[in-house]
């Protein structure tokens, strides 16, 4: 019985280093596409078209225009007024902020209708913002509305005590919970699930170029590790090395009220952060403990307001950090590579037209089922390694009261 259960622990070593892989390489997919910003992009445009139609033609001009001010966007390349000529489409994307909070983005629509309202032909969309801005809740209205009404139904000697109170309470309610912080929150979520989805073709994508790339047969290797023990006690005694630098990777959390999808794992990105620190003593002195960051907005917004050196010497500083974490991701996948490797898991690369066409004309089953499997995504395969791994003990403590059982009788 242990036999089968370590020929499918070492079968979801295999399946979560590849599925890891796949994960660096969404990683910096999505950094050098720049998804979060832009699906932050689309969130907000959205929200603005949504609460007033008439803004629809302007919303992704505002919306732009908001996430690329430098006060927003932690982005080197907000810095600078015009695109990079030859990278005009990457850096546009670079420039835009990955996450806002409500009070930031109220705050620019009121300098953005301040703008407007100077304008000779701006007066109709800044009242339009105004109406945006000032626009209360209808569903925190009708709570207010109901609570009054239920204190008048308790006795009137308490309801001329409390009607006063909850008007106030009313009042204050129509000044804070605006409508667009309400929607706020929505919106967010539905730019998450968009980052999301993009995401997920990524890794259907990758997993695809990844079982025929690498040759990764199922079939072939589920019968290579039952028949080969020494394999096979390789891989499950790499299982820990394995799960440890998943649980790195795969520790990347995020707000997705505040922005547009996950982020890279905050261990990776203190890590960054220190070695940063240690290469740039001088530079870095005036700079407190390394928190633990949310995202890489969150670290490179540390660091600026940290750094005690001039404005030119920061963005060399930022970029190097940026560069550092790009780095660390790469070094990541390199060490899942070698652990495999360690393991007898050799990721082997088609090199040749003429090996992929035996791969078709042979092993095509077999190529598609991994395909299908790294599909699943490395959280997935996380989460069922971690389960074999806390169920193993327990069975081969079993058999090994069995065998004691069976020899002393």
């Amino acid at each position: 019985m242990l036999q089968y259960l370590d020929t499918i622990i070492a079968f979801a070593v295999i399946m979560l280093g590849v599925s890891l892989l796949i994960t660096t390489l969404n990683q910096m997919i999505s950094a050098l596409l720049g998804y979060r910003g832009t699906n932050l992009l689309w969130g907000i445009q959205t929200l603005l078209s949504t609460m007033k139609p008439g803004l629809k033609d302007k919303a992704k001009e505002m919306a732009t225009d908001i996430l690329k001010k430098p006060i927003i966007s932690d982005s080197t390349f907000s810095k600078f007024a015009k695109d990079v000529p030859v990278l005009r489409w990457f850096t546009s994307r670079w420039k835009l902020a990955s996450a806002i909070t409500p009070e930031e983005l109220v705050r620019s629509l009121s300098n953005v209708a301040q703008t407007m309202a100077a304008a000779k032909d701006g007066r109709p969309t800044a009242d339009l913002i105004n109406e945006v801005l000032t626009e209360v809740d209808p569903e925190a209205n009708r709570k207010a509305k109901m609570v009054l009404e239920t204190l008048k139904k308790l006795s009137p000697n308490t309801a001329i005590q409390m009607d006063k109170v909850v008007q106030e309470l009313e009042t204050k309610m129509r000044g804070s919970i605006g409508k667009l912080e309400v929607w706020f929150d929505t919106v967010m979520k539905r730019t998450s699930q968009r980052f999301t989805s993009q995401i997920r073709i990524w890794t259907i994508v990758f997993a695809v170029l990844f079982a025929f790339g690498a040759q990764i047969d199922t079939i072939k290797i589920l019968n290579q590790l039952w028949t080969t023990p020494e394999l096979r006690a390789s891989l499950v005694s790499d299982k820990d090395a394995v799960l440890r630098e998943a649980s790195i990777v795969l520790s990347a959390q995020g707000s997705t009220a505040r922005s547009s999808g996950p982020s890279i794992a905050p261990q990776i990105l203190v890590d960054a952060m220190k070695k940063l620190i240690e290469e740039e003593k001088t530079a870095t002195a005036g700079l407190a403990a390394v928190p633990r960051f949310n995202n890489l907005d969150d670290a490179v917004k540390w660091l600026r307001v940290g750094l005690k050196v001039e404005e030119s010497r920061k963005e060399i500083l930022v970029a190097a950090y940026e560069k550092l974490v790009l780095t660390e991701l790469k070094g990541h996948a390199e060490r899942i590579k070698q652990d495999l490797a360690k393991a007898g898991f050799q990721i082997r690369v088609v090199t040749s037209w003429e090996e992929l066409k035996k791969l078709f004309e042979k092993n095509i089953l077999g190529i598609l089922i991994t395909a299908g499997l790294l599909s699943l995504g490395a959280p997935f395969w996380f989460n069922i390694l971690r389960s074999l791994s806390n169920l193993r003990p327990l069975l081969a403590n079993a058999s090994t009261k069995t065998a004691t059982g069976s020899s002393q009788s």
